[in-house]
């Protein structure tokens, strides 16, 4: 149909029709998929899509249901705000809230208990790793719940336990590698032994020499102790080289046990704090967890 206006420009109705109902055909086609992808799995490809969805993705969904759910409590003073500014508020309801607040509580019980569920499908699976992401998504909800802090501390330990590496180092050895290590994730060194150690190195009144880091003792360590050091990849050729590093590096004492997070991406170094003429007798066993191991 032709329909002419005013300035006497024709117009074509059926054409936007016809553009209008394809626009729409395409939304439903999208709409389609999105009902289909659903993370319930009722979907034909439900089951698919839930088994593609990494772990970081679900936190990052999980952090926005935490947001979602406290979205009333905040929103509600702006909105009020707005509706103010705008006239008239429209007359609230409080049969209606009652109602919505009961359904946010629905939703908060079943959102804690399928994501529950899914961690311990996760670690029964022996994916440590991929529960402690969810659970510290969780822990966002509800930074002061004691038995998630707890359960934290057990997956932790399991991670450390399923990485762990058993090595011997000599004790008046150079520093020798143990494995790769990633900032902030947690390292943990258990030392056992005894060795013997006679030194026949001179010292002044300022001490033993602490100026070569490759050979000397780290003067913030004690004297005999088990320490590590992270090396950052640019200085890895000088360690394993057994030169002294270009950039300065800090030595952290171990002693009998050490746990805690890694300051830096790099390699962990470990050996015994004594000076290279010193003369030792023995070795000290170790068992590290939270580093990966070297290719072979």
């Amino acid at each position: 149909m032709i329909r002419r206006d005013t300035a006497g420009t024709e117009h074509s109705e059926h054409s936007e029709h016809s553009a209008g109902t394809a626009g729409t055909a395409g939304t439903g086609g999208t709409g389609g998929t999105g009902v289909t992808a659903t993370s319930n799995g009722r979907g034909a490809t439900g089951g698919a899509a839930r088994r593609l969805a990494t772990p970081a993705l679900v936190a990052a969904g999980l952090c926005l249901a935490a947001a979602a759910i406290s979205l009333p409590a905040i929103a509600q003073p702006a909105a009020a705000k707005a509706g103010a500014a705008k006239g008239k508020a429209k007359p609230v309801n409080p049969l209606e809230i009652k109602r919505l607040d009961a359904k946010l509580d629905e939703v908060r019980e079943s959102f804690l208990r399928d994501t529950t569920t899914l961690i311990s499908s996760y670690e029964n699976l022996g994916q440590f790793e991929r529960a402690k992401t969810l659970l510290e998504a969780l822990q966002k909800l509800d930074p002061r719940n004691e038995p998630i802090k707890a359960k934290l501390g057990q997956l932790n330990d399991k991670i450390l336990d399923a990485s762990e590496i058993e090595l011997e180092i000599e004790a008046g050895g150079k520093w020798q590698p143990v494995g790769a290590v990633v900032k902030d994730r947690p390292i943990r060194i258990r030392a056992t032994g005894d060795y013997k150690l006679a030194l026949t190195q001179s010292a002044g009144p300022d001490g033993m020499p602490t100026d070569n880091f490759a050979e000397d003792i780290a003067p913030n360590v004690p004297l005999g102790a088990v320490m590590g050091v992270i090396v950052p990849p640019e200085s890895l050729a000088q360690i394993a080289g057994g030169r002294q590093p270009e950039r300065p590096l800090r030595a952290f004492n171990v002693g009998t046990s050490f746990e805690r997070g890694a300051d830096r991406d790099g390699v962990l170094y470990v050996r015994v704090n004594v000076p290279a003429t010193a003369k030792c007798t023995g070795k000290i066993s170790l068992r590290v967890g939270g580093a990966d191991r070297p290719a072979n």
